[in-house]
């Protein structure tokens, strides 16, 4: 008789029909804010189909001071189920949650929140038994996984959201040595001007004249205004005679002023 029952039992495994446990999977997240923050988004179970993919409505069925009954309607691997879910609330620390019924054979789960140097870290557990022969121990470990993951990300964008943004120390000391650097690539420049400076003053003698920029030669005299140099005209003198040279004599059939007439000419 033992045998018949080892070999059904073996024969139904094979088949996808044996004897199911329990699917247990855990999550970890480290979120930006205080512990208070992250424990008033966390305790929002009636708004979980925001957050997962595994519920898609959630209704409100009862609250008190520290509990709350909801009612969820989601798929499960593909499969609709309908699960009410009864959960205890600790403030900050730890929210438990369980099904009281549903389709599922069992679901309950645990938020477990730690400060750690003004962060928070979140640790969320869920152990789920389908007890439906189409969904099996590997299916029910990937939606659970899926659960786990979607919930703490989206915590940690929804907690971090409205935090202003931090600079960073290194930053600022990267600031602090690109403002130093000009400094320091000015200083061989003025030393390398030093010798220039002492040459000019010692006055050199065998060392030419700087060149006089191109501006002062078109400089008049210091009566004239400045500008271009107005070239004299020369004038003749009477007679023929330049100025300061000896007079000319009048050639031969002109007047002295040029003016006569031709002899002959009648």
């Amino acid at each position: 008789m033992r045998a018949l029952d080892r070999c059904a039992a073996s024969w139904g495994r094979a088949r996808g029909r044996g004897p199911r446990v329990a699917v247990k999977v855990e999550g970890r997240r480290i979120i930006r804010a205080p512990v208070q923050k992250v424990f008033q988004l966390v305790s929002r179970l009636d708004a979980l189909p925001r957050v997962t993919g595994l519920w898609l409505t959630a209704d409100l069925v009862e609250r008190k001071n520290n509990a709350l009954t909801v009612r969820y309607r989601g798929y499960f691997a593909g499969i609709p189920v309908e699960s009410v879910q009864r959960a205890m609330l600790h403030p900050p620390n730890r929210i438990d949650f369980r099904q009281s019924r549903g389709n599922l054979k069992a679901f309950r789960g645990q938020y477990q929140l730690k400060p750690i140097e003004g962060d928070t870290e979140v640790h969320l557990t869920v152990e789920a038994e389908a007890g439906m022969p189409l969904v099996s121990e590997e299916a029910a470990a990937l939606v659970l996984h899926s659960f786990i993951e979607r919930s703490l990300e989206k915590f940690k964008l929804a907690a971090e959201r409205d935090l202003p943004r931090v600079v960073r120390k290194p930053q600022d000391g990267a600031a602090a040595r690109e403002a130093e650097a000009p400094e320091a690539e000015q200083a061989p420049v003025e030393a390398s001007a030093l010798p220039t400076a002492a040459v000019a003053e010692n006055g050199d003698a065998g060392a030419p004249a700087p060149p006089q920029p191109a501006a002062a030669t078109k400089m008049g005299p210091p009566g004239q205004p400045g500008g271009r140099r107005k070239r004299r005209r020369r004038r003749r003198g009477r007679g023929g005679r330049g100025p300061g040279g000896p007079a000319s004599a009048p050639e031969p059939g002109r007047g002295g002023s040029g003016s006569g007439s031709i002899p002959g000419s009648g």
